[in-house]
């Protein structure tokens, strides 16, 4: 069993206490906590001065969305076996090609519901969305709607080729049960429900939501789409199923172009994005500029299934049979 240092659990309680995830990150960078870019590759004293502005600038703007997402090092790194010619490839993999869904881990045919893209929208998707709901015994929705099948047609009718109310009741199936396999990929802006008491084998994501990328959900979005569900005579979801883990959920993946880096809990380490010290005047809107020529070697010789290309649209590619 792995031991852990009881002076360390005591600074990390202490700093994933800390209200916000921007309190938590700033509180990182101003402490003796090893600023790295990968393993064994410390940051040197003007990097540090680089990356400390930049971060700096996302934690003083009130509209920037930071976010965190909890990790199983040892999951990650299965998930990212790389064939590359890299002496790190757990954080070269996760910097290339960011974090995604459990989908897509499985090839499409293999998952035991319609939802088997990213975007599968249609009368199977919204039908079993309404057979979900009607099977769940408590949720902030009115359940009784869906356990008539009186309604179902009418809900099929409106949702089917809605993207925005297909992701509106997923998000619900999401926050009821992240193991659900419908796309979507959890974080939160609490720094305890990031850590959840746990520091062996665990990493902490740190990440932002660039002003131009519009690929998630959250309680504010809920929100915001009220009038149009109403509108349509359907059920309301009021609110997620566990509000107090203010989790924002991002369709498919999160790119590595909105990573910040990674906390190793265990190590007491901050890997950064080398990203970071890329030159792009307008990274907070678009993200950083992230190098992936090697993108689709790598993605060959990962776990991955399936992959997605964020172009002007959505693109699902499958990963070619034999490839491992």
């Amino acid at each position: 069993m792995c031991k852990v240092n009881t002076t360390l659990m005591g600074n990390l309680n202490d700093l994933y206490n800390l209200d916000t995830s921007k309190k938590l990150l700033a509180k990182l960078l101003n402490t003796s906590v090893p600023l790295k870019f990968g393993e064994g590759k410390v940051a040197t004293v003007a990097e540090k001065e680089i990356v400390s502005k930049k971060i700096a600038l996302l934690i003083n703007d009130e509209q920037c969305n930071l976010l965190l997402r909890g990790l199983r090092k040892s999951t990650v790194k299965k998930t990212l076996i790389s064939k590359l010619n890299s002496n790190d490839s757990l954080y070269d993999g996760l910097f290339l090609v960011g974090d995604k869904a459990k989908n897509f881990l499985r090839e499409s045919e293999s998952i035991p519901h319609p939802m088997k893209l990213i975007g599968s929208l249609g009368v199977e998707t919204a039908q079993w969305i309404f057979d979900c709901y009607g099977k769940l015994t408590n949720g902030p929705i009115d359940l009784a709607f869906f356990r008539n099948d009186k309604n179902k047609k009418a809900f099929a009718d409106n949702v089917k080729n809605d993207e925005e109310l297909t992701d509106y009741y997923l998000f619900g199936l999401h926050t009821h049960n992240s193991d659900s396999l419908v796309n979507f990929v959890s974080t939160t802006s609490s720094p305890r429900v990031a850590r959840n008491n746990e520091v062996s084998d665990k990493l902490v994501l740190f990440l932002w939501i660039p002003t131009n990328f519009m690929l998630f959900i959250s309680l504010d979005k809920l929100r915001k789409l009220k009038s149009k569900v109403e509108g349509k005579s359907l059920p309301v979801l009021a609110d997620s199923f566990y509000p107090e883990e203010k989790e924002f959920a991002f369709k498919g993946f999160i790119l590595p172009h909105m990573i910040i880096g990674v906390h190793d809990l265990q190590e007491n380490e901050l890997i950064l994005n080398p990203a970071l010290l890329k030159d792009k005047v307008d990274w907070r809107e678009e993200g950083f500029e992230i190098d992936q020529s090697n993108f689709r070697t790598f993605i060959r010789q990962t776990k991955y299934k399936r992959f997605l290309t964020l172009t002007d649209k959505l693109e699902e590619e499958t990963v070619e049979s034999g490839s491992q």
